[in-house]
């Protein structure tokens, strides 16, 4: 499929069904105030066309396809505006209202949102989100129950000439089993290990999951010392154009950097980084054999990435059986049952919404770095979509699509309840506003500070918008 297609396809399947579930909150919300909603909109204005009309309601299709809006008797698209204009709305619902009734159809009093109470008024603003969460939260349930790999162990690497490297353990590789004893983490694995009898440790058998291969294979006690390798640091991740892009794979072990042992990351970025613009030897074992790789160490990496543009985590071997090994995801499908999953569904959904709301303080701290911490338009969410729907293709359940629209959900949800003007979240700010000084603000004022408030943030997307056609969001979805 053409790519240009399959991210338009993917943005229409992830991001426009919460637009609607988010101003279909809005919508019930108005509703259930007695608010007449003058239009619903897909998009934002210039308006393309008119999909059909229902109760007064005009449901629209909009040029700028970044979001979504609901138009309440009141306002102007997502501002306030002043009681004329208001009342001329007003006049013209209720002469199509005035209609309805000669035709015999049940016509409803209308409602201006100014009308309603402080505390409607918060509601129906909040809403969008609210919906937003429920539906990340259904979405996660539904996960939970159709089912989605379940925590694992997974091979890192074997230290050469060792028991593990003998029985053919390799990169990636999931430990399932040991003496026939399932295992899902690293803790239930060392658990099922049997201790050692008079200091002399016994041979085990581990169950191996390799792609579609299932099998078991023995691995007995090492009788030597195994050239002292306790740790190490190993790569789990390149930035494009870097240094270490050229000369390093993920899964490779870096043993050394010069003579420099890499113990842990801390040290091994400590040498490398006074090493800027000096070329270093490193000592990596890949594929079981010991190779030395030069790199030259940037003197100024861009923003968010290290000299090498690296990420690396610290090795810790088994020196009994010379393997490493990690907690990892993409053990056997798990199928939870309605109350765990409703539990798992919450739980997650809780989860997530701390690390989003979390998110920009994390980004002003350093603590999330290069592509994570990106901004990104609806094309970008497009471009990883695409992504997540080309890197789910061979999974048996949807598992790896409906987490990511339950992500992009509350994302949404979040991003709306920013106290920014133009935002659901500056709206509200104003409303609490109107509570503390007892009156409303003028709504000529207050729309004008949310139209301020709305052309920057379509600003910024244009912005972010060219920075994500000129600068294609990298893989960050493992296939």
């Amino acid at each position: 499929m053409n790519d240009l297609l399959l991210t338009i396809i993917s943005f229409l399947v992830v991001l426009g069904p919460l637009v609607l579930i988010h101003e279909f909150g809005h919508f019930i919300a108005a509703r259930m105030i007695g608010v007449t909603v003058l239009e619903f909109g897909l998009g934002f204005p210039p308006r393309a066309l008119t999909l059909f009309e229902s109760k007064g309601t005009k449901f629209t299709l909009n040029w700028l396809p970044i979001g979504g809006f609901v138009r309440p008797l009141g306002e102007d698209f997502v501002k306030p505006v002043g009681p004329e204009a208001t009342e001329k709305d007003r006049a013209a619902f209720e002469a199509y209202q005035q209609e309805l009734d000669e035709l015999g159809q049940k016509a409803g009093k209308t409602k201006s949102l100014m009308e309603a109470g402080p505390w409607q008024r918060i509601w129906f603003m909040s809403a969008g989100a609210i919906f937003n969460f429920a539906a990340a939260f259904l979405i996660l349930t539904a996960s939970s129950m159709i089912g989605q790999p379940g925590p694992a162990v997974v091979v890192l690497t074997t230290i050469p000439g060792s028991p593990a490297a003998d029985a053919g353990l390799k990169l990636q590789d999931i430990i399932t089993a040991v003496n026939g004893t399932p295992v899902r983490t690293v803790d239930e694995l060392n658990a099922a290990i049997p201790a050692p009898v008079d200091g002399v440790a016994s041979e085990i058998t581990l169950t191996i999951q390799r792609e579609d291969q299932t099998f078991d294979v023995k691995v007995p006690p090492t009788t030597r010392m195994l050239a002292g390798r306790a740790v190490g640091v190993w790569v789990q991740e390149t930035a494009e154009g870097s240094p270490a892009a050229l000369v390093l794979q993920l899964g490779d072990v870096i043993l050394k950097a010069d003579d420099q042992t890499a113990t842990n990351t801390d040290n091994f970025k400590a040498y490398i980084d006074s090493m800027a613009g000096k070329e270093v030897t490193l000592t990596v074992l890949r594929d079981g054999e010991e190779q030395q790789i030069k790199i030259t160490p940037r003197e100024n990496p861009p923003d968010g990435e290290g000299k090498l543009g690296v990420v690396i985590a610290t090795l810790e071997y088994n020196t009994t059986y010379g393997y490493s090994i990690s907690d990892a995801t993409g053990g056997p499908i798990v199928n939870l049952p309605l109350g765990e999953a409703i539990s798992n569904g919450a739980n997650s959904t809780v989860n997530l919404m701390r690390q989003i709301a979390y998110a920009p303080i994390a980004i002003i701290r350093g603590e999330v770095k290069g592509e994570e911490g990106r901004m990104i338009s609806p094309i970008g969410i497009a471009q990883v979509s695409k992504q997540v729907i080309q890197g789910s293709s061979g999974d048996s359940t949807p598992y790896r699509i409906l987490n990511f629209i339950a992500v992009i959900s509350i994302a949404l949800g979040v991003t709306n309840l920013l106290p920014f003007p133009g935002l659901d979240g500056g709206r509200i700010l104003f409303v609490i506003f109107e509570l503390i000084r007892g009156k409303p603000v003028n709504p000529e004022r207050e729309g004008m500070v949310h139209l301020i408030g709305i052309m920057l943030l379509l600003a910024l997307v244009a912005v972010l918008a060219v920075n994500d056609i000129l600068h294609p969001i990298g893989p960050i979805i493992a296939p």
